[in-house]
C-alpha cells in the first residue's frame, strides 16, 4: 500500500516538475539566439513626446535622485515629461520636488496600490499629450541614453516595449541572487519568448506604451498585481510586448533576507493570484482562437519560482541513490537540465568570485521562497512596501 501511495506522488511530481524544467530549458536555449538591435541601422524619422511616470509611495530616501537622472536624458527636453505621483511623501520631499522642472501629482487613499496612482495621474492628463507613456518604479534609473534607445525602436506606431530592467546594487550576496534572478527572467521570459515569436513578459517597470492605449488599458485594472493584470488585457487584445535588451533601467535589488522574504511574498501572491480561473481561460483561448500567447501566460502561473524549482529538483535527485525509487534518476537529469538552463540564462559578468560567495545563501533564499509562499494569501490584495536607499554607487553606474 505505502508503495503504491509512494510511487503515484513520485510520478505526479515527476510530471509536475518535469513540465517546469521542459518549460525553462526551451525558452532559456531559444534566448541564446537573441539578436541584439543594430541602433545604427535605424532610421530616425520620429521623435516621440514620452510621459515619464513615478508613482511614489513612502520613498522619500530614493525619490530625488531618481527624478534627478531622469532629467539628464540624452534626448531632447521638450519632448518628455517627468510626472511624480506623490503618495504618503513628506512635506519636505514634496517641497524640494515642487523646485525640479517636473509634473507633481499629490494622491491620497485608504488603501494605496500602484494601479491607483496610475489612474489617478492617467485621469489628469488630456488624451493625446503624449506619444508614449513610460512607468518607472520609484527606485529605476534609466541609463542616459535610454529615451533615444526606446525611441528609435519605436518608429512605427508599436504598441508596447518592455526594456532591460538590471540591477543597479551588487553590494550583498542578496543583492547578487536577486540580479542573477533578474537576468534569468530576462533571458527566459523576454529573450527566449521574442525569439519563437511569443509575446514577452513584462517586468513591472521599465515599460513603454502608446498613451491613450495605456490609458483605455488601465481604467479596469485596480489591484496591486496590476502588471500581471496588464499582461493578460494585452494577449486578450492580440497585442505583443516587444522586448530591447540594450535599453538599461537600473532597478535596487534587495540587500538582506527580510526584504528578500517581503518582496517574495508579494510575487508569489500575484503569480497564482486567481490561477484556475486563468488556465481554464487560457486553454479556452488555444482551441478556440489558436492564441498561444494566452496560452503561455496561463502556463506561467503554474510554474515554481526559479529558487524553488532549483532546489526541489535538487532534493529530489537524491532519490537516485534510494533503492525503491523508480524515477530517482530521472529526477536527477531534470536537476542537471535545470541548472544548465539556468547557467545559460546568466550573463557572464556574474561568473565571478562575489558570486560564488553569494552561491552559500541560495539554501537560505529556498527557505524563504518556501516562506514567503506559505504566507502568502493576501498578498495580491494590498500594497506591500519595500524599502530602498539611495547610495553613490547606485548614480555612478547609471550614468556610465
Amino acid at each position: 500500500m505505502f508503495s503504491n501511495l509512494y510511487y503515484i506522488f513520485e510520478l505526479i511530481l515527476l510530471f509536475y516538475l518535469a513540465f517546469n524544467v521542459c518549460y525553462v530549458a526551451l525558452f532559456s536555449i531559444a534566448g541564446v539566439l537573441y539578436n541584439k538591435t543594430n541602433f545604427k541601422k535605424i532610421d530616425i524619422k520620429i521623435h516621440n513626446r514620452f510621459a515619464i511616470l513615478i508613482p511614489a509611495y513612502k520613498h522619500d530616501e530614493v525619490i530625488l535622485n531618481t527624478v534627478s537622472h531622469c532629467l539628464f536624458q540624452n534626448y531632447p527636453t521638450e519632448l518628455f515629461d517627468v510626472i511624480v505621483i506623490a503618495d504618503s511623501l513628506k512635506q519636505l520631499t514634496i517641497a524640494e520636488l515642487l523646485v525640479m522642472p517636473i509634473k507633481l501629482i499629490p494622491v491620497q487613499f485608504d488603501l494605496s496600490t500602484k494601479a491607483k496612482s496610475l489612474n489617478t495621474a492617467l485621469g489628469l492628463l488630456p488624451d493625446n499629450t503624449y506619444d508614449y507613456c513610460l512607468v518607472l518604479d520609484v527606485d529605476n534609473i534609466m541609463e542616459i541614453n535610454f529615451l533615444r534607445k526606446i525611441n528609435a525602436r519605436l518608429q512605427n506606431n508599436e504598441v508596447i516595449l518592455q526594456a532591460h530592467r538590471t540591477a543597479k546594487n551588487l553590494n550583498t550576496p542578496f543583492a547578487i541572487l536577486d540580479g542573477i534572478s533578474e537576468e534569468i527572467n530576462n533571458h527566459i521570459f523576454r529573450k527566449g519568448h521574442v525569439v519563437l515569436g511569443i509575446t514577452s513578459a513584462l517586468s513591472g517597470s521599465g515599460q513603454a506604451m502608446q498613451f491613450n492605449f495605456f490609458k483605455q488599458a488601465m481604467r479596469d485594472i485596480h489591484s496591486p498585481v496590476e502588471d500581471k493584470e496588464l499582461e493578460f488585457f494585452l494577449v486578450k487584445n492580440n497585442v505583443k510586448v516587444m522586448y530591447e535588451n540594450d535599453a538599461l533601467v537600473y532597478d535596487e535589488k534587495v540587500q538582506n533576507a527580510k526584504v528578500f522574504s517581503k518582496q517574495r511574498r508579494r510575487w508569489v501572491a500575484s503569480q497564482f493570484f486567481d490561477f484556475n480561473a486563468v488556465l481554464i481561460e487560457g486553454i479556452a483561448n488555444l482551441i478556440l482562437k489558436g492564441n498561444m500567447d494566452f496560452f503561455d501566460k496561463a502556463l506561467q502561473r503554474i510554474l515554481l519560482p526559479r529558487i524553488l524549482l532549483l532546489g526541489l529538483s535538487f532534493f529530489m535527485s537524491f532519490l537516485a541513490f534510494v533503492p525503491f525509487s523508480v524515477f530517482g534518476s530521472v529526477f536527477f537529469s531534470l536537476f542537471l537540465l535545470c541548472s544548465i538552463s539556468y547557467l545559460l540564462a546568466i550573463p557572464s559578468s556574474y561568473f565571478n568570485l562575489k558570486t560564488l560567495v553569494a552561491a552559500v545563501r541560495v539554501p537560505q533564499a529556498f527557505v524563504l521562497m518556501v516562506i514567503a509562499m506559505a504566507k502568502s494569501k493576501g498578498g495580491a490584495k494590498a500594497f506591500i512596501h519595500t524599502e530602498h536607499s539611495a547610495t553613490i554607487e547606485n548614480s555612478t553606474k547609471a550614468n556610465n
